[in-house]
C-alpha cells in the first residue's frame, strides 16, 4: 500500500531538489553582487579618513574578495550537484530497504498473536489465585476474632489480678501493725508484773484493775491471730488462682504466634502471585509496545524526510526575503551617510565661526583687565597713605576700648550678686522636682521586676510540661522502632523467594532478548543510511547560516553607526549652544566691567578731594581746650562728658556726637552730625550707579533682630563680598571671567567679586546684612527642608532634558558587564527610568561623570500618567563628586511602578557632562527546603 505513495513522494523530492539548486545558483550571484555593493559603501565611509594611495589599494583588496567569492560560490554548486546525486541512490536503497521491513513487521505480528494467547492462560491462573487467596483471608478474619476475644479475657483477668496483689498489700501492712501492737502489749505486760511484785501490800485496788486490762488485751491478741490464719489462707488461695491464668497467658500467647505465623505465610503467598501476575502483564505490555514503537519509527523516518525537504524549501525562501531586505537597508545606508556628510561639514563651519568671535572676546578683555590694574595701583597707593594715618588713630582707640571693658566688668560683677538669691531659689525646687521623678522611677522599677519574676516562673512550668510530653513521644518512637525491625526482617524472608523466581523469568527474557537483536540490527543498518541523508541536509543548512550570520552583522553595524551618528549631533549641538550662551555672558560681563571701572576712578578722584580737606583742617582736639560743646555749646561737668569725633577730631557731647559711620578697621566709630551728613551723601552718589538689583540682598525676616534706630537716613556702603574658592562647588556661576577661562572654557570654581568702596577706603569686614547688600538669600532650616523637597519637582516641571532612557527589569538583566554613555547638556538633565512590576527586587547602580560632578536623585512615581507633584522623593538631589571617583547605591522595590534616576546639570551654565553608568538587577530568594535533611 506505501510502496506508490513512497514513489510519488520521491519524485517531488527530485523535482523539488533541481528547482532548489536554480534558485540557490540565483541567489549566490546576488550576494555577490551584494558583498560588492556592501563593501563599496564602506569605503565610502571611510574616504573621509582615506587618502588616494590608501583608496586604490583598498580596491583592489575589494576585487580580489569578490574573485574569491564567485570560485567559492562554484565550488558550493559543484558540491549541491554532487549531493543531488547520493540522493537518488540514497532513495532507491531506501525502497528495497522498505519492502523487507514490512516483511519483518509481518512475522511481528504473528509473534504478538501467540503472546497474547499465553497472556490469556495467565489471566485464567491469576483468577484461580485470587479466589484462594479469598478463602484464606476469611479464615484469617476468623481467628483474628477469636485472637480478640482472647485478648478481652486476658486483660479482665489481669484487672482483677491487680486488684487482688492490692487486697495482699494491705493485709501485709495489717499484720505488721498487729505484730507491733502485741510486741508494745508484751512489754507493758512485764512492766506490771514487776510492779506487782514490788507495790502488791499497798496497791491492791490497782492489781485488779490491771488485771482486767491483761484479759482484754489477751482477748484481742486472740481475734488478730485468727484473722491473719483467714488472711494467709485467702493469699494462698489468690497465689494459686494468678498461677492458672499466667499458665492460660501463655498458652493463648503461643495460639497468637501460631495464628501470626500462619497469616504471614498466606501474604507471602499471595504478594508472590500478584508479583508474578504483574511481571507477566509488564511483559506483555513491553512486547506490545516494541512492535507499536518498530512501526512507529518508520512512520516517524518518512515523516522526516517529508519535513527535511519543506525545511529546505522555507530556508531558500527565507534567503531570498533575507537578499531583499539587505538590498532596502544597504540603500537606507547610502542616504544616511549622505545626510551626515552634509551634517558634519555644518557643524564644523559653525565651530570655526564660533572658534573666531571668542578669540576676538578674549582680546578686548585682556584690554579691559590692564587698564583695571592700573587705575587699582593708583588707587592702593593712595590707601596706603591713609592707613598709615589711621593707625595713630587706632592706638588711641585701644587704650579707650581697655578702659570701658574694665568698667563693664565692674557692672557685671554687681549685677551678678544681686542675682545670686533668686538662683538659689531656682535651684532648690529643681532639686524637689528631681527627687519625686527618682522615687517615681523606683516604683515602676519594682512593678516591673515582680512581673518578670512572674513570667519567668510561668515559663519554668510550661519548660517542664514539654520536657514529659518529648520523654513519652521517645517511648513512644522506641515501641515503633522495634516493630519495624521486626517487619523488615519479615520482608528480608520473602525477597529471597522472590529472587529464586525472578531468576527463572530472566531465562525467558534473554531468549526473546536475542530475537530482537535481529531485529534491531536491521533498523541500525537503515538509520545509518538516513543518517548520511541527514548530514548531506546539515551542510545546505550551515551554508544558509553563514548568510544568516552575515546579515546578523550588517544590521548591528548599521545600528552601531546611527547611535554613534547619534551621539555625535548630540554633542556637536550642545557644544555649540555652550558656546553661544558663553559668548552672550562675556559681552554682558564687558558692559558690567567697564561700568566698574568708571565708578573705580569716579571713588578714587573722590577720596583724593576728601584727604586735601582733611589736611587743611585742624583734626584732633585737646580735652583742655575745649569747656563746651561746638555743637549745642552745653558745658561739659562729671555728668555730660566730652566725645571726640573719630573723622574730623573735634570735641562734642554725648547727644551731639551720638552717630555712627562703618570704617574699615575697627567696625562702627562715633562721628558728629556734619561728617555723618557728608559721608552719607558720598556714599549715595558712589553707590547708585554700582548697585544693581541683582546685588540688592531682600528684606530681612520680621525675626530678626532690629538695629537700634538711627538719628539720620543712612545709605548702605558697598561692600566686598570674596568667598574662598575650595569651599564652593566646582560649577559655580562664573561672576568673572579670566584669560584661561576665555581660551579654555575650563569648567572651574569662580567667585563673584563686586568691588567697592567708601570715604575710609574698602569694607572688607562689615556683614553683609548691616548694609543691605548680600551674597544670596539666607532662609532659616525649615524654609531650607522645603527648598530641597521642591527642587525635584520644580527640575521635573520647568527643567530641559537631553536625554530619557526608559528600562525594564529586563533590560537591566540584560544589561551586560560594559557601561553605558548619557550625555547632557548644560543647564538642563537627563533621566533613566526604571519600570518594575514586581516588589521585593533591589536595583544596584554605579556611576561616574566627566569632566566635572553632577547632581543625582531618585523619584518614584506609580504610573507615567501621575503630574510631577504627587511623585515621591526617594532620594533628594545631592552633588556627587563623581569626577573622582565612582558612586554606588542600592534601592529595594517595595511598590511597583516607574523609578526615576535624574541627572542634573542644571548649575552648570556653560559645560555639558558625560556620565558612564552601569545598572544591575537582584531579585529575592525563595527557600524552598531543598537545603535540609
Amino acid at each position: 500500500k506505501t510502496s506508490p505513495k513512497r514513489q510519488n513522494t520521491v519524485r517531488r523530492y527530485e523535482e523539488e531538489q533541481k528547482e532548489m539548486t536554480d534558485k540557490r545558483t540565483a541567489l549566490e550571484s546576488e550576494l555577490a553582487a551584494l558583498r560588492a555593493s556592501e563593501k563599496q559603501l564602506r569605503g565610502q565611509l571611510d574616504d573621509a579618513k582615506m587618502t588616494v594611495d590608501e583608496k586604490e589599494k583598498a580596491l583592489r583588496e575589494e576585487n580580489r574578495r569578490l574573485d574569491e567569492g564567485l570560485q567559492r560560490a562554484k565550488m558550493a554548486a559543484n558540491l549541491s550537484e554532487t549531493t543531488l546525486k547520493r540522493l537518488e541512490q540514497e532513495n532507491q536503497s531506501l525502497q528495497e530497504e522498505q519492502e523487507t521491513f514490512n516483511a519483518t513487521v509481518s512475522r511481528m505480528q504473528t509473534d504478538l498473536k501467540n503472546v497474547q494467547q499465553q497472556n490469556k492462560g495467565l489471566e485464567e491462573n491469576l483468577e484461580a489465585s485470587h479466589k484462594t487467596e479469598l478463602c484464606l483471608q476469611e479464615e484469617l478474619n476468623a481467628k483474628a476474632e477469636q485472637l480478640e476475644s482472647k485478648e478481652k479475657d486476658l486483660l479482665k483477668l489481669l484487672s482483677v489480678v491487680k486488684v487482688l496483689e492490692t487486697k495482699e498489700k494491705e493485709l501485709e501492712i495489717a499484720k505488721t501493725t498487729a505484730e507491733a501492737m502485741c510486741v508494745r502489749q508484751t512489754e507493758v505486760i512485764a512492766r506490771v508484773t514487776s510492779e506487782k511484785q514490788a507495790m502488791e501490800s499497798s496497791q491492791l485496788e490497782r492489781s485488779t484493775i490491771q488485771a482486767k486490762e491483761n484479759q482484754e488485751l489477751t482477748a484481742k491478741l486472740t481475734l488478730f491471730e485468727g484473722q491473719l490464719e483467714v488472711s494467709m489462707k485467702e493469699v494462698s488461695r489468690l497465689q494459686a488462682v494468678v498461677t492458672n491464668l499466667k499458665v492460660q497467658m501463655q498458652i493463648s500467647e503461643e495460639e497468637k504466634q501460631r495464628s501470626q505465623v500462619q497469616l504471614e505465610v498466606t501474604e507471602a503467598q499471595r504478594d508472590e502471585l500478584r508479583s508474578l501476575t504483574e511481571q507477566l502483564k509488564l511483559q506483555a505490555e513491553a512486547l506490545n509496545q516494541k512492535h507499536i514503537a518498530e512501526l512507529m519509527e518508520g512512520k516517524n523516518k518518512e515523516e522526516a524526510l517529508i519535513q527535511q525537504r519543506d525545511q529546505e524549501v522555507k530556508a531558500h525562501a527565507d534567503l531570498a526575503n533575507s537578499v531583499a531586505a539587505i538590498q532596502e537597508e544597504v540603500s537606507t545606508l547610502k542616504a544616511q551617510n549622505n545626510r551626515l556628510a552634509v551634517e558634519n561639514n555644518e557643524i564644523r563651519e559653525g565651530l570655526h565661526r564660533a572658534n573666531t568671535e571668542m578669540a576676538e572676546l578674549g582680546m578686548t578683555i585682556c584690554k579691559l583687565n590692564a587698564e583695571k590694574e592700573e587705575a587699582r595701583e593708583l588707587w592702593r597707593g593712595k590707601a596706603a597713605e591713609i592707613e598709615e594715618r589711621e593707625r595713630l588713630v587706632e592706638r588711641l582707640e585701644e587704650c579707650k576700648k581697655e578702659l570701658q571693658l574694665e568698667n563693664n566688668h565692674f557692672r557685671e560683677e554687681l549685677k551678678q550678686k544681686e542675682s545670686l538669691p533668686g538662683i538659689v531659689m531656682e535651684l532648690q525646687r529643681q532639686l524637689e522636682k528631681t527627687q519625686n521623678h527618682m522615687q517615681g522611677v523606683k516604683d515602676s522599677c519594682r512593678e516591673e521586676i515582680d512581673a518578670i519574676k512572674f513570667q519567668m516562673s510561668s515559663e519554668t512550668m510550661n519548660h517542664q510540661g514539654n520536657l514529659k510530653s518529648l520523654s513519652e513521644q521517645l517511648e513512644q518512637c522506641k515501641v515503633k522502632l522495634q516493630e519495624e525491625q521486626r517487619k523488615a526482617s519479615n520482608l528480608q524472608a520473602k525477597v529471597t523467594q522472590l529472587q529464586g523466581e525472578n531468576e527463572e523469568y530472566l531465562q525467558l527474557v534473554s531468549e526473546k532478548d536475542a530475537h530482537i537483536t535481529k531485529t534491531e540490527s536491521t533498523i541500525r543498518e537503515s538509520e545509518s543510511e538516513i543518517q548520511q541523508l541527514k548530514s548531506t541536509g546539515s551542510s545546505a543548512q550551515e551554508a544558509h547560516l553563514s548568510l544568516q550570520t552575515l546579515c546578523e552583522e550588517l544590521k548591528q553595524k548599521l545600528k552601531k553607526t546611527e547611535a554613534e551618528k547619534q551621539t555625535q549631533y548630540v554633542q556637536l549641538t550642545a557644544e555649540i549652544e555652550d558656546l553661544n550662551t558663553t559668548k552672550t555672558n562675556l559681552e554682558e560681563r564687558l558692559i558690567e566691567l567697564i561700568k566698574d571701572k568708571d565708578a573705580l576712578w569716579q571713588k578714587s578722584d573722590a577720596l583724593e578731594f576728601e584727604q586735601k580737606l582733611r589736611a587743611e583742617e585742624r583734626w584732633w582736639l585737646v580735652d583742655k581746650e575745649a569747656t563746651n560743646c561746638l555743637d549745642c555749646q552745653g558745658q561739659f561737668t562729671w555728668y555730660l562728658r566730652r566725645h571726640h569725633c573719630r573723622l574730623c577730631g573735634r570735641i562734642f557731647c554725648y547727644y551731639c556726637c551720638n552717630n555712627f559711620v562703618a570704617t574699615k578697621h575697627n567696625g562702627k566709630e562715633r562721628c558728629c552730625r556734619d561728617c555723618y551728613t557728608q559721608h552719607s551723601a558720598v556714599v549715595e552718589r558712589f553707590t547708585e550707579p554700582m548697585l544693581t538689583p541683582s546685588d540688592l540682598s531682600p528684606p530681612p525676616p520680621e525675626d530678626a533682630p532690629q538695629p537700634p534706630p538711627e538719628p539720620a537716613p543712612y545709605k548702605p556702603t558697598p561692600s566686598v563680598t570674596v568667598s574662598d574658592p575650595g569651599n564652593r562647588s566646582d560649577d559655580g556661576g562664573f561672576d568673572v571671567i579670566t584669560e584661561e577661562e576665555v581660551n579654555g572654557v575650563y569648567d572651574s570654581d569662580t567667585t563673584s567679586q563686586t568691588t567697592g568702596g567708601s570715604l575710609e577706603g574698602e569694607l572688607d569686614r562689615q556683614h553683609p546684612a548691616a548694609y543691605g547688600v548680600g551674597t544670596g538669600d539666607v532662609t532659616p532650616d525649615e524654609d531650607q527642608v522645603t527648598t530641597l523637597q521642591d527642587s525635584e519637582f520644580n527640575l521635573l516641571k520647568s527643567g530641559e532634558v537631553t536625554m530619557a532612557v526608559p528600562l525594564s527589569m529586563e533590560d537591566i538583566s540584560q544589561f551586560g558587564d560594559g557601561s553605558r554613555e548619557l550625555f547632557i547638556k548644560s543647564s538642563c538633565y537627563s533621566v533613566i527610568t526604571v519600570s518594575v512590576e514586581d516588589c521585593g527586587q533591589t536595583i544596584s547602580w554605579m556611576f561616574s561623570s566627566e569632566p566635572k560632578s553632577i547632581s543625582f536623585s531618585v523619584v518614584y512615581q506609580e504610573s507615567s500618567d501621575i503630574q510631577a507633584q504627587q511623585s515621591k522623593v526617594l532620594i533628594p538631589l545631592t552633588r556627587c563628586s563623581s569626577h573622582k571617583e565612582t558612586v554606588q547605591g542600592k534601592l529595594k522595590v517595595q511598590h511597583p511602578g516607574l523609578y526615576t534616576l535624574i541627572f542634573d546639570n542644571s548649575f552648570s551654565r556653560f559645560i555639558s557632562k558625560k556620565v558612564l553608568y552601569h545598572l544591575t538587577m537582584e531579585r529575592p530568594v525563595i527557600y524552598d527546603g531543598s537545603d535540609g535533611p
